[in-house]
């Protein structure tokens, strides 16, 4: 009897995730989550080991640490994001790779520039400790990029009957 409760519990967590699997909004999820997880490490890691919370200065010039942490942890986040979105969420593009890619990197240009003014308002002017303002940042641009990636950067044409 409880071999059968746990049979018809493990066919339902199953089939859950069978549809969750075909779901592309599912899969984008779990591909920018992936990508966020990587992308939030490389930042930590980045930014308090490597750079010690020290920003960079030469001669004139100084680049905040966060600044620098996040180009590091955008540029791992984005090969990571590309290459699961390609071939786990958006696999039916007949786009070239090499199309996608550039499309990718334009799209993802676009997300920089809103994390990095997002990261600038959140850190300076609201002193939000830079992991959290990371972790906002990503959550507030996954929106648009998801869309913006939908409909450009691995478009699917509609075959003209």
């Amino acid at each position: 009897m409880e071999q059968s409760l746990h049979k018809k519990r493990f066919k339902r967590l199953h089939q859950v995730r069978k549809n969750a699997y075909q779901n592309k909004a599912v899969r984008y999820i779990f591909s920018g989550g992936t990508a966020t997880m990587v992308d939030v490490s490389v930042f930590f890691v980045v930014y308090n080991y490597v750079l010690q919370k020290q920003d960079f200065t030469y001669e004139h010039i100084r680049i905040a640490a966060h600044v620098i942490a996040l180009c590091a942890s955008f540029s791992m986040g984005l090969i990571t994001n590309f290459l699961i979105t390609k071939y786990f969420v958006f696999k039916e593009s007949a786009l070239s790779g090499r199309d996608q890619f550039v499309r990718y990197l334009l799209v993802a240009a676009i997300t920089f520039v809103g994390n990095y003014f997002m990261m600038k308002l959140l850190v300076e002017v609201f002193g939000v400790w830079p992991t959290a303002a990371r972790l906002v940042a990503v959550a507030t641009i996954a929106l648009l990029s998801y869309r913006l990636h939908k409909v450009f950067t691995f478009k699917v044409k509609i075959p003209k009957n």
